[in-house]
């Protein structure tokens, strides 16, 4: 039995402010919409959605051809119509198109200078040398105080070896040998007059990216038709990078697991259990289920779309996904009171979170646990991004499978599947797998079954598992490849029940199930985007709930029992204290302060006129 390794996150020298730097032009951010298709999912959801129940007949409402999403409703086959190979920068949800209208070229590297936050853009250069350029080797030293480099630090003798031998451990390169070097040329920077708070070193992590991309080809397609399902960039695909280099059994100091580090109360709500598998020796074989891609894939992205719909934005919804909404509330309120002269009365929450991470950082770290880590989560994912952006994608190395789980009242055991279907050459068990046993194959697609290995590659008893459609109380899912459930119905083994295929069309969705209750909600997000955190849009998401509710009724599909999880979800977040603070602060400096101010002016004007009546 594999045991979990406890993770210590990619190490990352602190980051202030840079002093001198121009300030943020927040004027060209007022402009900017978001732009949605709401079909998140997230913790607490479960807690929720089976309670209501909806009273009122519903109308016919039908699907909305009008607003919303373009780029994640009308183009929702664009993904799965790639047959041919391609690349990640080639598709219209990469963020340099899907939010250059709102950006001002921010997120281009062909934007000119005077079209961008200089200080966020050097931030973004910094990490796409870091996961693109920079191997594991290297450590570069840079001066906060105008974005130039000190240093560039290479640990040759390392290298030499990696290149002799092909065999590292990261964690070995990191510690103590970055670290101890790493307090070195801090030292020897501060010595030669460079303020320690101003140097920041950054280690080079190309090696790692580009294993994170060899560990994510089976699995790619779907976190890219997810994305697109789900409204988001591809940004939000590269979370698995920037948090474990896409390693599955990693678990964190604070108990996060799975690729995507998920915390295990959000891991049991969205159902991704552990339980144990009886064999036929007697023992029992552990199962975790965060430890499989294709069942820790949807939480982790749909909490990206819950975050990302309370908090306005994508941006700041994937910087939620690591510091909190809480954290990005208070990063809004921060904003606000700092522009408390001129209330952005036409701005969007843009304008605050790109704030936040340049300019007002520090006053929002001094209110929020909003730290170094966090104002720089969004930076790094767009560096991971960069980095293997332009590396083909072969379709045909997608895993296709089946995600199955036995009848209830059915048992079956490995050994009887895996001789009835284990042999057959027309089934696909995945890339790389011609060499290998059955078994082995099916320890390769099922890495969340902690099977033992087979010396002869016959199946032992010791990992011969007797399958049911439960185990400890929890629903028992393995995967089989395509077209294997079908092979045994057709000898007479029809056992199987809640069949998933995971496919070119897994995840994408159908335009002719949005309806006009999804566009309301797309609209009330846009609103919610433009600092609208107030009662109205309060009863506004209320009525959406409901009706999404009425909606799944009629028609319990994946996608709108989706919907309606979504809406829940939303509801929760925003049945927060800090919520509750941030839209007391909405309302004082977006209507109550300009509303006085205006009246006052009023008043005034009446003044003088009265005055000059009288003279």
């Amino acid at each position: 039995m594999k045991n979990p390794t406890t993770y210590r996150p990619p190490s990352d020298a602190g980051e202030s402010p840079a002093p001198g730097r121009k300030r943020s032009r927040l004027a060209r951010f007022v402009a900017l919409r978001a732009v949605y298709v709401s079909l998140f999912v997230t913790g607490m959801v479960a807690l929720m959605v089976v309670v209501v129940v909806a009273t009122q007949p519903l109308a016919p409402e039908v699907a909305s051809q009008a607003g919303g999403n373009t780029a994640a409703v009308a183009g929702l086959s664009v993904v799965g119509d790639l047959e041919d190979p391609y690349t990640v920068s080639s598709l219209d949800i990469h963020p340099d198109r899907l939010f250059s209208d709102y950006f001002g070229g921010v997120f281009s590297s062909e934007a000119t200078a005077d079209a961008q936050d200089a200080d966020f853009r050097w931030r973004l250069e910094m990490f796409e040398r870091t996961y693109g350029d920079d191997d594991n080797f290297t450590i570069r030293v840079y001066d906060e105080r105008n974005g130039d480099i000190l240093e560039t630090y290479v640990l040759r003798h390392l290298r030499e070896d990696y290149e002799r031998t092909g065999v590292v451990s990261w964690d070995e390169v990191d510690f103590p040998n970055r670290r101890s070097h790493s307090s070195r040329l801090r030292d020897k920077w501060e010595a030669r007059g460079i303020p320690r708070d101003m140097i920041t070193l950054r280690w080079g992590r190309a090696n790692q990216s580009l294993e994170a991309r060899d560990r994510d080809e089976p699995y790619i397609r779907y976190e890219l038709n997810l994305a697109r399902r789900l409204g988001l960039s591809v940004l939000a695909t590269e979370i698995g990078t920037v948090e474990t280099f896409n390693q599955d059994h990693l678990v964190s100091r604070a108990g996060a697991r799975s690729r995507y580090q998920i915390m295990p109360d959000n891991l049991h709500l969205f159902d991704v259990h552990r339980y144990a598998i009886p064999t036929v020796a007697g023992n029992s074989i552990y199962v975790r289920e965060e430890e499989h891609p294709l069942l820790a894939m949807e939480p982790s992205m749909m909490i990206v779309r819950a975050y990302s719909n309370a908090v306005g934005h994508e941006l700041p919804g994937i910087s939620a996904y690591h510091t909190g909404p809480g954290n990005i509330f208070r990063l809004y309120q921060a904003y606000l009171r700092a522009n408390a002269t001129t209330p952005p009365l036409n701005g969007h929450v843009s304008d605050a979170y790109m704030w936040g991470v340049t300019d007002g950082f520090e006053r929002v770290s001094a209110q929020s646990s909003f730290g170094p880590h966090s104002r720089a989560y969004v930076m790094k994912i767009y560096g991971a991004l960069r980095a293997t952006e332009d590396k083909l994608i072969d379709p045909e190395r997608t895993l296709r499978v089946d995600r199955v789980q036995v009848r209830p009242n059915e048992m079956i055991t490995l050994e009887r599947i895996l001789t009835t279907i284990g042999s057959n050459p027309r089934l696909n068990w995945g890339p790389d797998t011609d060499a290998l046993s059955p078994y082995e194959r099916f320890r390769r697609i099922n890495p969340h079954i902690h099977l033992p290995a087979s010396l002869d590659g016959t199946v032992p008893n010791d990992g011969n598992l007797r399958l049911r459609s439960e185990a400890d109380g929890k629903p028992v899912r393995f995967f089989l490849p395509d077209g294997g459930v079908e092979l045994m119905e057709r000898v007479g083994l029809d056992v199987f029940d809640n069949v998933f295929e995971f496919n070119e069309d897994t995840y994408l969705v159908d335009e002719s199930e949005i309806t006009r209750t999804d566009r309301d909600y797309d609209a009330l997000v846009e609103s919610i985007g433009q600092f609208g955190f107030n009662t109205r849009n309060e009863r506004e998401l209320e009525r959406i709930y409901n009706r999404l509710i009425q909606l799944a009724q009629r028609n319990p599909s994946r996608f709108r029992q989706t919907q309606v999880k979504i809406a829940a979800i939303h509801r929760s977040i925003w049945n927060t204290r800090v919520y509750r603070d941030l839209e007391a602060t909405a309302e004082t400096f977006l209507s109550i302060i300009p509303n006085r101010r205006a009246i006052q002016a009023e008043l005034a004007i009446a003044d003088s006129l009265e005055a000059a009546s009288r003279n």
